[in-house]
């Protein structure tokens, strides 16, 4: 399981990641206009200061197989030791794939259709959301869109190490971004405690995830707090959770 840190100011943890895991070289994969707006890229910036760090920004929302081979061409010419991942989704989505797939041999599409499997462990990775949404911080598995064609990269390799949920990002988001990721959370959260899948471990972050959005959705959209950002932060983070378990269900898939 990932070790976790919560909390606002919980991306200073960064720096006992990186004591622990020592890296001579960082793959630091972000969403170009989360990454800024958010307030992640002053933080973030400061303690990757003197480091050797490779940025990859340039790819669309929604990874797409593309994206994602260009990025694990610069992966292996780069050689890093941690990935880190900054963003929505798309970005943390992208930087899974990216790290799961550049230390396989073989075409990354190939593992996205299940023609071969993914056998060589990847480097430790560090993601953090700057939305309260998929939860993707805290899920083994990734969307991989290959032409028209959603598909899902699903392994154990796939979980982050660490995940750093500091609430203070999500703040400045707009109140659109705010409902769709916070219904998005919701959704899962709810597909997650009916699902067949489901266990008491999935049900409990289910329910944790459901009791924490929905008195905080609305004001979270209207009229946002720190305590209501803080609490759709935590909610989506157990609905993550939830799925990991459980996967979603048949209305996720309609909804594609």
């Amino acid at each position: 399981m990932p070790e976790e840190f919560f909390g606002t100011g919980s991306i200073l943890q960064l720096r006992k990641i990186f004591e622990s895991e020592k890296p001579a070289k960082i793959f630091l994969v972000f969403g170009k206009g989360a990454y800024e707006k958010s307030g992640a890229e002053t933080a973030i910036s400061q303690l990757l200061a003197g480091r050797n760090i490779f940025q990859f920004s340039d790819f669309e929302e929604n990874p797409k197989i593309e994206d994602i081979r260009r990025g694990v061409e610069q992966f292996r010419s780069f050689v890093p030791d941690l990935v880190v991942a900054c963003g929505g989704g798309s970005a943390l989505d992208m930087a899974k794939s990216i790290n799961a797939l550049a230390v396989q041999e073989g075409d990354p599409l190939d593992f996205v259709l299940k023609k071969k499997e993914l056998v060589y462990s990847p480097k430790p990775l560090v993601a953090i959301p700057t939305t309260a949404g998929t939860g993707a911080e805290a899920t083994h598995f990734a969307v991989v869109y290959a032409g028209k064609t959603k598909y899902s990269l699903t392994h154990p390799f796939i979980l982050p190490k660490y995940s750093i949920i500091d609430p203070q990002f999500t703040f400045s988001l707009p109140a659109k971004i705010t409902a769709s990721t916070g219904m998005d959370a919701l959704a899962q959260a709810i597909e997650s405690y009916w699902s067949n899948r489901s266990t008491e471990e999935s049900k409990k972050y289910a329910q944790e995830a459901i009791l924490l959005i929905m008195p905080n959705l609305s004001i979270a959209v209207n009229n946002p707090t720190p305590e209501t950002r803080t609490a759709m932060a935590r909610g989506a983070h157990f609905a993550g959770k939830a799925i990991n378990i459980s996967f979603t269900t048949a209305c996720h898939a309609i909804s594609y």
